[in-house]
């Protein structure tokens, strides 16, 4: 026999939501207080302190901006536990779908793939809303009461399970801020009921860790609720962590300086044992070069410079590495910069190479090693000055080193200097550096460095090469790109990036494609030495042979003639008859080509 329907279920069942509460409100206002109390008291405890908390809400104290929290029942509470629990479930078995929602692809003829991040960005959402409710959910034993870790290893599970055979997760999980919290929290209040130590319980993280296929949790809230725990919670981890550290897993981890655990542990190490951070930061130099700075800071301080120069030595191999520079390395056989800058020139890493070349000078001086303090020297002003011309001429024409340190020092700065400099070009195997050994700026080097060859043997080598150069672009080779840098500088110094043919400028020479570090330099010692028609000279080839390199329409990609509309528009603005005289050819041989007599009518050519 079915239990008859109370007045409450026939109303929820009858009305509206906001029927009821205006029936509720109305019903409120026409009882007396002392039958208020009685109806109280018919109340269940938790259900009666809600609705005397609505009803009697707490004194803010009069600041306005100090809001009470909203009262809610537990059981309100476990029933928005529980929806958001189905809308968890509604992700998982949406993402185990084989065309679920998060099977995409970015072009219809690509191959679909699973989105991880909007899975992942999904869940979090969830996750966010779950966050104020953890606490209550473990206190209060609320249904379902399931754990965020457990949760995770069945949605991989069923992801797994659902996903076709020739569908991969490349990337993973790696779960967010809400979500990782989460798991902490439930797994942290478990513990806690179940009275195990803080040590267990980082002891039981790594082993979750470790069970999941796909899950990565993120490192920054790792560290935040390690490091929030109470003090004497976070103090049994580490001891636990120190008594430990040597054997399996931990041993994996602690030395991984990659690893979460490595860095709470350092950071630990620090708070709690300071007295041996550095010796544990020296045993991860080969991992992370940057930590041997601290240790030799700390040597330095003690003026123990055998042992400083020591651990200099250690760092430097994994520095080397790291930047891919030359791994046989010295500070006598070529500037740090130009072995280690790869055309980044970043002021914080900068900062940190300048560092370590500041403590292995400290060091040498104070082991009394005088050449080596002044190589060092050269070194130090090279981070700073590297592109500035006039300031390396200097540092490196002075005689504080030995003439072959010194000649070495130069020869590394001035082949940084060409290469950065050196236009690439786009060949088949994508960008390549030219291959030519010496061309116009090493000849303007060599000038400045050698008194007896100076203005008039620069001058006499730019002639003879502008004078040789093939008259078509594939004789000219790589001399094509030599002359367009060699046009950008000469543009630049006359008329402060202001070009007499604007189109030419940047249709040919492309002066965005052209630009280095030190081209301000680069210009005003070319300003001073070359001759006073070397923009003459070269405008002169220009005008007389841009039309060899206007492209051929026979060899246009689908069809698109827009690059050779603007290469005729940049030969009519230089040379009005040799443009004339190739678009009559052009009228002749590619008379049918629509699309390049359309692209040429947009530029009012034809």
């Amino acid at each position: 026999m079915s239990t008859p329907l109370s007045i409450g279920d026939h109303l929820i069942e009858a009305l509206t939501q906001q029927e009821i509460i205006c029936l509720l409100d109305a019903l409120w206002a026409t009882l007396p207080p002392d039958r208020q109390d009685e109806v109280l008291d018919q109340l269940p405890p938790d259900t009666r302190q809600t609705v005397q908390h609505i009803l009697s809400p707490p004194d803010s104290s009069g600041d306005a901006e100090v809001a009470p929290d909203k009262p809610v029942s537990t059981a309100k509470l476990e029933q928005t536990w529980a929806t958001l629990w189905q809308d968890w479930n509604s992700v998982v078995a949406e993402a185990a779908e084989e065309d679920g929602d998060y099977m995409t692809q970015d072009e219809h003829w690509e191959p679909p793939y699973f989105d991880q991040h909007a899975f992942v960005n999904d869940l979090e959402e969830v996750a966010k809303k779950m966050r104020p409710l953890v606490q209550n959910a473990v206190q209060n034993h609320f249904s379902p009461n399931l754990g965020f870790a457990e949760a995770l290893s069945l949605a991989e599970d069923e992801i797994s399970t659902g996903m076709p055979e020739w569908i991969e997760i490349h990337d993973g999980f790696y779960l967010e801020d809400n979500l990782t919290y989460c798991l902490f929290k439930w797994e942290w209040l478990k513990f806690k009921e179940l009275e195990e130590d803080a040590f267990a319980f980082a002891e039981h993280i790594l082993d979750l860790e470790d069970g999941f296929t796909h899950v990565t949790l993120d490192d920054n809230t790792f560290l935040d609720f390690f490091t929030q725990l109470p003090e004497a919670d976070q103090e049994i981890i580490f001891k636990g962590l120190t008594s430990y550290r040597d054997t399996p897993p931990w041993k994996k981890w602690l030395d991984n300086t990659y690893s979460p655990w490595h860095t709470l542990y350092m950071y630990w190490v620090e708070q709690y044992s300071p007295e041996r951070y550095l010796d544990n930061l020296r045993t991860t130099i080969p991992q992370q070069w940057q930590n041997g700075l601290p240790v030799i800071e700390d040597l330095l301080a003690k003026q123990n410079y055998r042992e400083s120069l020591k651990v200099i030595k250690e760092t430097l191999p994994p520095m080397l590495k790291r930047e891919q520079g030359d791994p046989s390395w010295t500070p006598e056989t070529a500037l740090l910069f130009a072995t280690i800058n790869h055309y980044s020139d970043d002021a914080d890493e900068l900062k940190i190479h300048r560092q370590l070349l500041d403590y292995y000078r400290q060091t040498a001086k104070g082991l009394g090693q005088t050449e080596l303090v002044n190589i060092l020297t050269v070194q130090l002003i090279a981070i700073d000055h590297f592109y500035d011309w006039e300031t390396m001429f200097d540092t490196l024409g002075k005689g504080t080193v030995p003439p072959q340190t010194r000649q070495a020092l130069f020869e590394s700065w001035r082949d940084y200097i060409v290469k950065r400099a050196k236009p690439h070009t786009w060949g088949s195997f994508g960008w390549r550096t030219q291959a030519r050994n010496t061309w116009w700026l090493h000849w303007l080097i060599e000038s400045i460095v050698d008194g007896q060859k100076g203005t008039a043997w620069f001058q006499q080598e730019m002639a003879r090469w502008l004078t040789n150069l093939p008259e078509n672009q594939t004789a000219l080779g790589e001399d094509f790109d030599l002359l367009r840098l060699l046009t950008k500088d000469l543009t630049e110094i006359g008329h402060q990036d202001e070009s007499e043919y604007p189109k030419f400028y940047q249709v040919v020479v492309r002066p965005r494609e052209l630009s280095s570090p030190d081209q301000s330099s680069r210009q005003a010692y070319l300003k001073q030495y070359a001759s006073d028609d070397l923009m003459y000279q070269v405008m002169g080839y220009w005008k007389a042979y841009l039309q060899n390199f206007v492209p051929n329409p026979k060899n246009a990609d689908k069809s698109d003639y827009t690059q050779h509309a603007h290469w005729m528009a940049a030969l009519r603005e230089l040379a009005p008859q040799n443009y004339e005289a190739l678009l009559a050819n052009w009228r002749v041989d590619h008379h049918r080509r629509r699309n390049l007599w359309k692209a040429m009518s947009e530029l009012e050519l034809d």
